[in-house]
């Protein structure tokens, strides 16, 4: 028999009790929401028929399915608190349908215990959110207590094992600690991280603690990638490929069939699907009907006449900027600086402390409400309530030719918030190093896009507008 190493039982073990824990928590507040739907009735005095305890039962059933389904219970070092709150919407909803259906096929008093039904899925909605914010906070606790890190061993090509470090997997909350970098010697400031050629892998992982290897070889290095998978397999260390289709400018891929050979896309967009435009214009309509109406309908004048009243100037800031497919779109905001006559002034980025900004207008560029008229560009389709943030026309030109892929930013219209902004790559553009970052985040959403990424970009956006954001000046 042989015998498995310490470190690899406890990754055994880890996300199993992991799992166990957060299947628990959730198990123990339905029960708790069951109860205290029942206390509330008590308590308000509401009229209605309580649900039986087989309906508990079958509550909890169906969560554990539905959720495992969504794979809501994928390890919590694996997606933000924020990416947990969109699934957990999902699996609400299908959850309240799940059974409202069960109930109205085996009761014969819905109208009755409608009312608990409610109560029950409004104490869930506040309920779950909150224990698994609790249930974050005390694992990553536990883990800054006890150091629980996951070490890790990057094998192959210089280039691809320093796009690795430098990407955000090492900087997140995965807890992953790099061991070093075996492969080519790096030219970078990665070079005290070498430990040599692949050949002495055999000996690091027998001397260092080794949870998992990245494998960033070449794939015509097939040699090299047999030995180091022989090598891993002998001392039960995890082997995770890193693919280099990105040297060819694609990150994307669709693996397709002609005559039966398998090809690979290098580029797939979601949205050249005729179908996915027409529902993310449908849900942008909507989106923008319900907050011009709910919202801007009362906040829009009384942010007009604030704006008019500290400074001199028009209320409103309209400017040229480019949209879909390179098109020119004026972009409206409320105006936050100081209102120059001139139109042939030098285009400056907003810097820090900008004397151009006035006292009313920070106040709105902390709170993002000057974007809020956006929403009317949303609305004439020339933007979308979620997708890359338009830049003004000169920072455009600057950027095309220095950084790499910038256009393709324009191939999906324009959006009021976005995958890069509510990952911090927003404000100020310093170098062409932030740029080529925030263009990579605009690349990832284009190519990922979905509408459940669309929501969890809207709901992300308003939890950095309660916690406030220390680039928005």
């Amino acid at each position: 028999m042989v015998a498995l190493a310490p470190n690899t039982i406890c990754m055994l073990r880890g996300p199993r009790l992991n799992y166990f824990f957060r299947l628990l928590l959730d198990f123990l507040v339905l029960i708790a929401c069951f109860e205290g739907t029942s206390l509330l009735s008590t308590i308000i005095g509401q009229s209605s028929v309580e649900l039986s305890s087989g309906w508990l039962l079958f509550s909890v059933v169906t969560w554990y399915l539905t959720a495992r389904a969504l794979h809501f219970y994928t390890s919590i070092t694996l997606f933000t608190y924020s990416q947990e709150m969109t699934i957990f919407i999902r699996l609400l909803f299908t959850h309240l349908l799940l059974l409202f259906f069960g109930i109205a096929l085996f009761e014969n008093q819905l109208e009755q215990i409608r009312p608990s039904l409610l109560l029950y899925y409004g104490l869930i909605l506040v309920c779950i959110p909150v224990s698994k914010y609790c249930y974050r906070v005390l694992a990553a606790y536990i883990r800054n207590q006890y150091k629980v890190v996951r070490k890790i061993l990057v094998v192959g090509s210089s280039e691809l094992s320093a796009s690795l470090y430098r990407s955000g997997m090492l900087i997140n909350n995965l807890r992953y600690s790099v061991v070093g970098i075996l492969g080519d010697q790096p030219t970078n400031g990665l070079s005290t991280n070498y430990l040599g050629p692949v050949q002495n892998l055999e000996q690091i992982i027998n001397t260092t603690e080794v949870d998992e290897v990245f494998l960033t070889l070449p794939s015509t290095q097939t040699e090299q990638i047999n030995y180091v998978i022989d090598c891993c397999e002998k001392k039960q260390i995890q082997v995770n490929v890193i693919n280099a289709f990105n040297r060819l400018g694609a990150s994307s891929l669709r693996l397709t069939s002609y005559a039966g050979l398998p090809v690979v896309g290098l580029r797939y967009f979601p949205l050249d699907d005729a179908e996915n435009r027409i529902f993310k214009r449908g849900f942008d309509m909507l989106f923008s009907l319900l907050f011009l109406g709910l919202i801007f309908s009362w906040l829009g004048p009384l942010l007009a006449m604030l704006v008019k009243l500290t400074s001199r100037g028009p209320v409103f800031f309209k400017q040229d900027r480019w949209g879909l497919n390179n098109k020119k779109i004026v972009c409206f905001k409320f105006r936050t600086m100081q209102h120059s006559p001139k139109s042939d002034i030098a285009f400056q980025q907003t810097e820090k402390n900008d004397q151009r900004v006035t006292a009313f207008g920070r106040i709105l560029r902390k709170t993002s409400l000057d974007e809020i008229p956006q929403f009317w560009n949303v609305l004439l389709g020339d933007m979308s309530v979620v997708g890359p943030r338009p830049h003004p026309i000169p920072l455009s030109l600057e950027s095309k030719d220095v950084v790499q892929h910038y256009l393709m930013r324009h191939l999906v219209k324009p959006g009021i918030t976005g995958w890069a902004q509510v990952n911090g790559s927003r404000g100020e553009i310093q170098s062409p190093a932030d740029m080529q970052r925030r263009v990579a985040f605009d690349l990832w959403y284009i190519e990922n896009w979905s509408f459940w990424l669309d929501c969890q970009i809207i709901f992300q956006t308003i939890v950095n507008l309660i916690k406030g954001d220390e680039k928005a000046y």
